[in-house]
């Protein structure tokens, strides 16, 4: 096995064990592991120095070494220590602001707080949110905010993105939305200056970029392919791209740098030949790689591919054999060094497992066939790319987002094509936008590419049947599919049958899970009251099947509120089929819901939810095996009490917020055993 991917491997254990143990573990197990790591890089060293042969011994002690510098180098959670009396704080801005419909969103690093009447040293980072109406917010400037950041709150809905454990995976527990009487800035600057240049040259291309590009469909696909910001484009746009295999070219990746690299390559050509042509070669390519990244930002998914390439690059004139291995378990390791909470990014998992697919299993496809012209080879390459990259990333991308781009191989030669020219196009236009009609030009090119982009790309989205939705996979699964992938890869390189045996024994343990889950969804009954703000969403599923009840004004918002919250927790529990209900009085009921005077009574499978939207002056016996509390239809305990008893009470989030301040008090006093939504998030019974 590779070294530096056994490092890679050792690290990334060390990384997941630490973040797996509690945190109060955390600060008695550092010192002995502290101490384990110095004690086994000594041994290491010697071992290395006097005994070369010994290769099993130190390639045990470098696997231990390798976990114990992933544990260390993984930063611990920083929560609040008490947070209750913070009457302002100060902090530094350490991120570019993200434009928002009402908002600018930024990052800011905590530096002191102030508790009563002194002021005292603080860590760690906020999400805040500034108020449009005051000053836009630039990198390094210094806030100065009244008032105390809240935590970020946990997941409210059953296999609903969890917005805490993202942010928790950059380091940021908090947020803070502020108006533009609620903070300040100080004048003082404390950016570091390689960082405020990027952001700087960063901003004027965009700038650059809106004048180039005048419609705002193709400026949002250029500002996302260039510059790696999608805050311009609409759902719908990135959903067509996700459909068509291309969600890929929006986000500034390697892709985009091989790209560079290709046409820097083809053009240096005959400068290679030359004396120092090759390191000339290299320093030109280099350093126009490293520009781009720094035209982008320097995001995260930059850094990490023009990281990767360089090294692949250098390996060149130093007369090193070109190996792409290398090059990726080597980057992987030093950019997981710096920041090892990059393991938990989806999309470093997705750049890393593409470019493993690439640079491992492209070329075993491409040797399937040998075209016979240059046009055909070409396409045949892009193809087998394609293939690579998408059989690689697919389990992930089923994982995450539960589905799959079927059309993918239709619509990727097409998007290669047009990526590879809008990108130097890009490009030369920036670097010409101030010459006077050339840069009209060239805007009217890069419009035009990305208009045909555009349209090839919503034209495969138009087709039947254009994604597979509803796929999932457990964390199990997930690996059990990697698992069988490796053994298929290892038979295929190593010509041994045992891989194919390995292989086999996967997919009957796979097959085996996947016909558990198949009988266990059949059987399944499960009533849920979802947490969507402001609105009554109730969710009744018996097998395969689900009703949906909900506002109307929950079915007319075009499916976001129903793919935010509850769209995941179908495709986890593999509903097929989902009745919707809207809950108006207008509106025809179903066979399984009877209009009350109070509300509404849902008959589903044996289970009876009463909805009561409306005060009840009259005892209502217990004949439901759910009452849930909707449009505040009550506001004291004294209301509740002689109608319902000490009956389980469901108040979901269409009762106003503070109308059931008092409700909560009360109740936590008296034991009632009351559910609310807003404070614990959707109710689930498994039945």
């Amino acid at each position: 096995m590779n070294v530096l991917l056994r490092g890679c491997i050792a690290f990334c254990c060390g990384i997941l064990l630490h973040k797996a143990l509690p945190e109060h573990w955390l600060p008695v197990i550092n010192g002995p592991i502290m101490g384990g790591v110095a004690v086994v890089f000594i041994a290491f060293f010697f071992l290395v120095l006097f005994s070369r042969g010994n290769r099993y011994s130190s390639g045990t002690l470098m696997i231990v070494l390798f976990a114990g510098l992933g544990w260390l180098r993984t930063p611990p959670a920083v929560l609040e220590q008490d947070w209750s009396q913070l009457t302002a704080y100060e902090g530094v801005v350490v991120s570019p602001p993200e434009t928002r419909t009402k908002t600018y969103k930024v990052e800011v690093e905590l530096r002191r707080g102030k508790w009563e009447n002194s002021w005292h040293p603080m860590q760690g980072k906020v999400l805040i949110y500034l108020d449009k109406m005051a000053e836009k917010p630039r990198y390094g400037q210094v806030l100065l905010v009244r008032g105390q950041p809240r935590r970020v709150e946990p997941q409210q809905n059953p296999a609903q993105f969890d917005y805490q454990k993202f942010l928790g995976q950059k380091q940021i527990y908090h947020q803070h939305y502020l108006k533009a009487t609620d903070f300040l800035f100080t004048g003082d600057y404390q950016g570091v200056w390689y960082k405020s240049w990027a952001f700087s040259v960063s901003e004027w291309s965009d700038a650059a970029l809106r004048r180039l590009v005048v419609p705002n469909r193709e400026y949002a696909v250029a500002k996302a392919m260039i510059l790696g910001l999608r805050d311009e484009m609409d759902s719908e746009l990135i959903q067509s791209y996700s459909a068509a295999g291309a969600v890929h070219v929006l986000s500034v990746s390697g892709f985009h740098i091989a790209i560079f690299i290709s046409i820097l390559t083809f053009m240096l050509k005959r400068l290679e030949k030359r004396r120092y042509g090759r390191w000339l070669s290299l320093g030109i390519t280099l350093i126009t790689m490293w520009f781009y990244a720094v035209l982008t930002g320097l995001s995260a998914p930059v850094i990490r591919s023009a990281l990767m390439f360089t090294i692949f690059l250098l390996a060149s004139p130093l007369k090193r054999k070109e190996n792409g291995a290398n090059a990726l378990f080597g980057s992987a390791l030093i950019l997981l060094a710096i920041d090892p909470l990059l393991l938990y990014s989806v999309s470093f998992q997705l750049s890393y497992a593409a470019l493993g697919g690439i640079i491992f299993l492209q070329p075993v496809l491409y040797q399937y066939f040998t075209p016979k012209t240059w046009l055909v080879d070409k396409l045949w390459e892009m193809t087998t790319v394609a293939l690579a990259a998408q059989f690689i990333t697919f389990p992930i991308a089923v994982y995450y987002f539960h589905q799959f781009p079927t059309y993918f191989l239709l619509a990727n030669p097409f998007v290669a094509l047009l990526a590879t020219a809008m990108l130097p196009v890009a490009m030369v236009a920036l670097v010409l936008s101030w010459v006077p009609y050339l840069s009209i030009l060239l805007g009217w090119g890069l419009t035009g590419i990305t208009w045909l982009l555009n349209e090839i790309v919503i034209w495969t989205d138009l087709l039947p049947y254009s994604t597979l939705k509803g796929l999932s996979l457990s964390a199990l699964e997930l690996g059990l599919v990697y698992g069988i992938m490796f053994m298929l890869l290892a038979l295929v390189y190593y010509r041994q049958i045992r891989w194919g045996g390995y292989a086999l024994a996967l997919s009957a343990l796979l097959c085996g899970l996947q016909l558990k889950e198949m009988v266990y969804f059949a059987r399944q009954k499960i009533v849920v009251v979802h947490s969507v703000s402001r609105q009554s969403v109730v969710s009744l599923v018996n097998g395969k099947e689900a009703l949906l009840l909900a506002d109307s004004t929950f079915f007319k918002s075009n499916q976001q509120p129903f793919n935010f919250y509850l769209k995941n927790f179908y495709d986890e529990r593999n509903v097929r089929s989902i009745l919707q209900q809207p809950l108006v009085s207008s509106v025809n009921p179903s066979r399984f819901v009877k209009n009350l005077p109070f509300g509404k009574l849902i008959v589903w499978h044996g289970k009876s939810i009463l909805l009561v939207e409306e005060s009840v002056q009259k005892t209502v016996p217990p004949v439901a095996d759910y009452v849930v509390i909707r449009n505040t239809a009550f506001r004291k305990v004294e209301e509740l009490l002689p109608v319902f008893g000490k009956q389980k009470l469901i108040f979901d989030t269409s009762n106003k917020f503070y109308a059931l301040e008092n409700l909560r008090k009360q109740a936590k006093e008296l034991g009632l055993p009351w559910y609310f939504v807003h404070e614990q998030g959707a109710f689930l019974d498994f039945l």
